[in-house]
């Protein structure tokens, strides 16, 4: 007698340490057994749950439990994976296992409910990024095929500057043997503006390319190649680069945000993963301006400071967006927060940036910010040190 007791103490112990919810019910749905991970998550004690219907104690999980009848006549198991339920502003993953109790005369099943958030996350990043690298790759060859004819617009409208320009012989030439001044045909080119179109087709070529040639180098798989560099050019291309950002131009034109820079004339050389560094700082400038494109002021502003610290090299991001409740700042930098709607972000991009700041370069990374008068992110980068492999 002893023993048995003993025996079922241990496979209590065993049923509540389990991290799944476990009940058993019977054909009607009442509770017969309820483990310790289902007091957890309803707050709601075995003694209290017992003998009451396991819809009425778990309602959130009311579709699934109906099938216990079907289950127990038919002797089977159902598996639901990745039911998606709210729980307040919270979006959790479920799976529900539902098995009949096989023994003769059981009229009973058991119910085993896993959360399986992080994993279907997980998940979904990894298509995600699959998804991105595909991208990625096609707009690298968009991007290779759009500079052949990109190059030829641009050598073509400084061929024509070349053909009218009085300096060149070979042109005064030509004038001469049809009977007109080159003079003249300036004059009257520059009187319809026509030079002034030549110079707008050039001057935007020149800075599609330069776009381009950003992309570029921000797509292409980093191999964690590091080098000595000023952080002001870091910057700049990066400011460039989000103001032909699609996503920003979309919810916001990134061109109606004042950029303010205040460098420092002295700032030293660091030695850096220049696309890491690059990523972190558009990560920074897209979720302001992201922020203030919600919430903002009628007149958007990031300021970006690079200054030396010490031995660091210090790149300060200030916007003057809506700010964040310190309970949020506490968990920035946590993988897969975040304050969008669902589906408007992964909630990586913040602690992506912590790991590449603290992790890959032995720097840190902090945020300062009140409601309502904007947020400040500060990184710092040793000067001199080593990276990690």
């Amino acid at each position: 007698m002893e023993e048995i007791k003993r025996l079922k103490a241990t496979l209590a112990d065993i049923i509540d340490s389990l991290p799944s919810i476990i009940l058993v019910v019977d054909r009607e749905g009442r509770v017969n057994l309820w483990n310790g991970k289902a007091e957890k998550f309803s707050g709601i004690p075995s003694i209290d749950a017992c003998g009451r219907l396991a819809e009425a104690l778990l309602p959130q999980f009311s579709p699934h439990l109906r099938h216990v009848p079907e289950v127990i006549d038919r002797e089977q198991t159902t598996w639901h994976e990745k039911s998606l339920l709210y729980l307040g502003n919270d979006r959790r993953f479920y799976d529900v296992q539902i098995c009949a109790m096989l023994s003769e005369g059981a009229g009973r099943a058991v119910v085993r409910i896993d959360d399986v958030t992080e994993q279907a996350r997980i998940e979904e990043i990894m298509i995600q990024t699959e998804k991105m690298a595909m991208v990625g790759g096609l707009a690298a060859g968009m991007a290779h095929e759009i500079n052949n004819p990109l190059g030829a617009i641009m050598q073509q409208a400084q061929n024509i500057e070349r053909r009218i320009s009085p300096t060149l012989p070979a042109n005064l030439e030509a004038a001469r043997q049809v009977g007109v001044s080159l003079d003249a045909v300036r004059a009257y080119l520059e009187k319809r503006g026509i030079t002034g179109f030549i110079s707008q087709i050039r001057e935007a070529g020149s800075r599609t390319s330069r776009i381009i040639t950003n992309m570029l180098h921000f797509s292409r798989k980093s191999d964690v190649l590091t080098e000595s560099i000023d952080l002001a050019a870091i910057v700049d291309q990066t400011l460039e680069l989000a103001a032909n950002d699609y996503d920003l131009k979309k919810s916001y034109d990134f061109r109606h945000i004042e950029i303010v820079r205040e460098y420092h004339p002295d700032m030293p050389s660091v030695v850096v993963a220049v696309l890491e560094i690059k990523q972190v700082v558009l990560n920074i400038i897209k979720n302001a301006a992201q922020a203030m494109a919600e919430y903002g002021p009628e007149e958007p502003r990031i300021t970006v400071r690079l200054r030396r610290e010490a031995e660091s090299a210090v790149i300060e991001i200030e916007d003057n967006g809506p700010g964040m409740e310190k309970a949020i700042q506490h968990r920035i930098f946590e993988p897969f927060f975040t304050t969008k709607p669902v589906g408007a972000g992964t909630g990586l991009g913040l602690s992506v940036s912590y790991a590449i700041i603290t992790n890959r370069h032995k720097g840190q990374i902090e945020v300062c910010s009140h409601p309502g008068r904007g947020s400040r992110f500060t990184v710092k980068l040793p000067i001199s040190r080593k990276m990690a492999c």
